[in-house]
């Protein structure tokens, strides 16, 4: 179990719904965040939920509201050619560098995303880790056997 990234439903009334009235999944885990040339990556506490992709300075920070988000309607997904844990979201004329701590983990987030874009955050997860939209699993992400 990763102690940086979680499969949760928080259960608060904001929570979109499906139409079983079953919470839609969330991801919240660290990400790296490209800012510029002087800062670099910095990582952040990065939450997929309903829809949005949202990011804040650290977990710890989320209280003080978030960095920056993300509608993921129109969002375009794209793999780095070369880094393998590296992912690039962009919006319009917005554009997200981000980067997960393993290829595994950039293979969630991205299947979790797509997932989220398309079906409009109705994603869920089967008990094998699987996506579906019509089946309701929820689990903490798995890190990558050493």
């Amino acid at each position: 179990m990763s102690d940086n990234q979680s499969w949760n439903s928080s259960g608060s009334d904001e929570d979109l719904e499906t139409e079983s009235g079953q919470p839609v999944v969330e991801l919240g885990g660290v990400l790296s965040k490209w800012t510029n040339y002087i800062h670099g990556w910095q990582d952040r506490w990065v939450v997929l939920k309903n829809n949005t992709l949202s990011y804040y300075k650290s977990q710890d920070e989320r209280e003080y509201g978030c960095r920056g988000s993300l509608c993921l309607s129109k969002a375009i997904i794209t793999p780095h050619e070369f880094d393998e844990c590296r992912l690039d979201i962009s919006v319009n004329d917005s554009v997200w560098y981000l980067r997960a701590q393993d290829p595994e983990h950039r293979h969630q987030w991205i299947d979790s995303i797509e997932l989220h874009r398309t079906r409009g955050g109705r994603a869920h997860l089967t008990s094998g880790g699987e996506s579906r939209a019509d089946d309701h699993q929820t689990r903490e992400a798995e890190p990558r056997p050493s």
